[in-house]
């Protein structure tokens, strides 16, 4: 790279940090942001107290409630409550992704010669779905779900519902960029011995972005136990409703006792993800 070269690629980075600066500072302004306010009153004090805490994770209620069940019963319950919610969520939303990703790929298209009508129906059918997949994920999960809420009452159904949602949208299309976007070398082998188009797609293409397909997937498994676990917030007794009545009490250390088990679930979710991808590459 020739010094002028170098100058113009540096200044033109400087000049676009210095642009998403002058942007944020925007942004706060017209938000009214202000940083004292992190320091007013009790504020540093609280948040001392809260982090003190994560040192002493509780093993029994702060306020002991006669005839209430084991506090750390309680808390396993809720975090396997919050996984169940998870994986019930995702188990709507991988086949419905899936018969989006199908529709919304040209990786399957024929390359061949085709009728008029049928290039017609493909491209149509293709825009639609991409315009169901933008439409399912432009909204948000918690939105989804005060919405179900709204109309069916308070249930695990609403919720699951909700999550299902853009979580499919969001899976399409990642799994069809996925799909798009890797490399055809199989595909196209057995498109050259004289299989179809589907044929290949199915078994040159599809084996080879299984991991990277399957990664993602349980990454959106993580999404889906955290999203559960915040719509403990709006009354749904996932974990998240149980950190919520601690945090009203100010029972830090029950806080923390969640928040850890919940730490565990997310780990147990990355072990399970690993092992099943390491296998899909042996």
């Amino acid at each position: 790279m020739t010094a002028s070269l170098r100058q113009r690629f540096l200044g033109s980075r400087r000049g676009t940090l210095l642009g998403i600066g002058i942007a944020a500072a925007i942004c706060a302004w017209l938000l009214g942001l202000d940083p004292r306010r992190l320091v007013e009153g009790n504020s540093l004090k609280l948040a001392g107290e809260f982090l003190a805490a994560a040192f002493r994770p509780a093993l029994d209620y702060e306020s002991p409630v006669d005839g209430a069940p084991p506090f750390l019963l309680v808390a396993v319950q809720s975090v396997l409550i919050t996984l169940r919610f998870a994986l019930l969520a995702m188990t709507v939303a991988v086949p419905c992704a899936i018969i989006l990703t199908f529709f919304s790929t040209t990786a399957w298209w024929p390359n061949r010669s085709v009728p008029l009508w049928l290039k017609a129906a493909l491209r149509g059918t293709y825009i639609v779905t991409r315009a169901v997949i933008a439409f399912a994920r432009s909204i948000h999960e918690l939105i989804w779900g005060l919405l179900f809420i709204t109309a069916v009452g308070l249930s695990s159904e609403a919720g699951v519902i909700a999550v299902a949602i853009p979580f499919s949208g969001i899976l399409a299309k990642i799994y069809a960029e996925m799909l798009e976007e890797h490399a055809r070398d199989s595909q196209e082998a057995l498109e050259a011995i004289g299989a179809g188009s589907f044929p290949a797609f199915v078994f040159g293409l599809v084996p080879r972005a299984l991991p990277d397909l399957v990664s993602y997937t349980f990454y959106r498994l993580e999404c889906a136990l955290r999203t559960a676990a915040v719509f403990g917030f709006i009354g749904i007794e996932t974990i998240g409703y149980r950190i919520k009545l601690a945090s009203d009490e100010f029972h830090y250390r029950e806080i923390w006792t969640y928040l850890y088990l919940l730490f565990a679930a997310i780990a147990l979710i990355e072990w399970w993800g690993a092992s099943i991808r390491k296998r899909l590459r042996d």
